[in-house]
């Protein structure tokens, strides 16, 4: 298991500089819609889950190999990311609350706090013997896949709640 520490802590820092970066490869790309599937396209929360979700989800599949396909890391990097956005938003709402307004420096904190609740949850769900069955990494793929058919389909037709506003301009999607 001192193998998947070490993997832990290369997946939060593969997961921490591609999110980062992918914050700014929309403009990069010249607005570019294929782009939007996986790059925020406005400062909205739900958008900025984005940052986290699909880095993750490219390291899930490359721990997957590194791991020679043991199962169980399906389900727990699935359960890991959404806790890890769920504390994104949680953190979000909590400090906006208290100060009432949004402060950047607290925004790219709750996405490493995010990001670190992730692995910090798969690296413990992932020593439970009891995921390590095929039909629990059969969940976790279709959680991931319905996570991502979700950030697709919101991001050209978002709710009109809080979470998908763009505090910026105050439009919603794209």
């Amino acid at each position: 298991m001192k193998n998947l520490f070490k993997l832990s802590v290369a997946g939060f820092v593969f997961v921490s500089i591609i999110g980062s970066l992918s914050h700014f490869i929309y403009e990069w790309s010249n607005y570019n819609i294929l782009v939007t599937v996986f790059s925020p396209v406005n400062e909205s929360i739900w958008e900025h889950l984005k940052l986290l979700f699909f880095p993750y989800l490219i390291w899930m599949i490359i721990q997957y190999y590194l791991m020679k396909k043991e199962k169980g890391i399906v389900i727990s990097k699935a359960i890991g990311v959404i806790c890890g956005m769920a504390a994104i938003v949680i953190f979000y709402y909590t400090y906006t609350g208290i100060s009432g307004k949004s402060i950047e420096f607290l925004n790219i904190l709750s996405f490493f706090i995010g990001t670190a609740v992730a692995f910090a949850v798969d690296n413990l769900l992932m020593r439970y013997e009891k995921l390590k069955h095929t039909k629990f990494d059969c969940v976790g793929i279709a959680l991931f896949i319905a996570f991502g058919a979700t950030f697709f389909i919101y991001t050209f037709v978002p709710p009109f709640i809080p979470l998908f506003k763009d505090p910026v301009s105050s439009t919603y999607g794209i």
